[in-house]
């Protein structure tokens, strides 16, 4: 990030009125706390009344107010995106504060700005379909993690393919991978896990409170359902059908080689019924290499399709 990119940065932090640590700063803006250190003396020798507060971080002298913040037509377009790709994405609660947002900010804009924004939202989109309908429970469950109450899912398992109810300290909610999932403390498998929210058959909201676990809050990503090592499959793929299956690849890609008439991709799975369909979907102009059992699995899958329509 450019110094004068990287000190309005700062700026606009301490418009908040709350302490910043340089350190954080420092993460944000992708450089050193010296350098922070550096950008703050230079805030401070420009005549901006930045104080230090030891253990605590820098904030401005109270008293101290910045002019209004004034948006460029690229910053609101890029919030405008933003908007659009959140559309639909979470509760009826949720579009309409999106909606809300928007109006405010457009209204904000001087009309030059306004004319710009119109003309850069005109050719520059960002359309948020394709995606998955939000579930129903999912207000259930944004309520439960603001409010930290435990709530009981009925909940049906991919891995094992089963259904079961267990109550669940909801930590996290994230969307990722075209759906909404929960993380947090599963105290049927008194570990942290993942829930994905299309999986839940059912959600209740119970009255009990929990108190948050710290190596949950550190690392909200880490709490995924252990599995077994992944197995290696190559799969052989037609010349013809390289453009396309580049663009949908599966979870687990490795690597493309290159082969006799096509290339081999590398994938490693953790589970074949959802590598299996990807590999059907190409039909003859896809072939497994290895390992066996999963050649044999396509073999199986095959003759089963083609007994189904033997009467066609």
């Amino acid at each position: 990030m450019k110094q004068m990119d990287r000190q309005l940065l700062i700026l606009n932090r301490l418009r908040a009125e709350r302490p910043l640590r340089a350190i954080d700063l420092a993460e944000e803006c992708e450089c050193s706390v010296r350098t922070i250190y550096r950008d703050i003396d230079a805030l401070s020798a420009a005549g901006i009344p930045v104080a230090a507060m030891p253990g605590e971080g820098y904030r401005l002298v109270d008293g101290f107010h910045l002019p209004p913040i004034a948006f460029s037509a690229e910053e609101a377009a890029q919030l405008m995106r933003g908007a659009e790709l959140a559309r639909d994405l979470g509760t009826a609660e949720q579009e309409d504060a999106r909606r809300s947002a928007t109006a405010k900010l457009e209204a904000a804009l001087p009309e030059s700005t306004f004319s710009e924004l119109a003309r850069l939202r005109e050719r520059v989109r960002a359309e948020p379909w394709p995606r998955r309908l939000p579930s129903k429970w999912l207000g259930v469950l944004l309520e439960a993690t603001l409010s930290d109450r435990v709530v009981r899912l009925r909940y049906h398992s991919f891995r094992g393919d089963e259904v079961t109810e267990r109550d669940v300290e909801p930590h996290h909610l994230s969307y990722y991978a075209v759906d909404w999932h929960v993380r947090g403390y599963c105290r049927l498998r008194e570990e942290g896990r993942d829930f994905r929210l299309a999986r839940i058959q059912h959600a209740e909201l119970l009255d009990e409170r929990f108190e948050r676990r710290a190596q949950l809050m550190e690392s909200p990503g880490e709490v995924a359902e252990p599995r077994d090592p992944p197995i290696e499959v190559r799969v052989w793929f037609a010349d013809s059908m390289l453009p396309w299956v580049r663009e949908e690849l599966p979870y687990g890609f490795v690597e493309e080689e290159p082969a006799e008439g096509g290339a081999v991709f590398l994938v490693e799975s953790h589970d074949q019924r959802r590598l299996l369909p990807w590999i059907l979907r190409w039909g003859a102009a896809a072939r497994v290499v290895s390992p066996p059992e999963i050649a044999s699995a396509i073999r199986a899958e095959s003759e089963a399709m083609l007994r189904s329509y033997a009467g066609a």
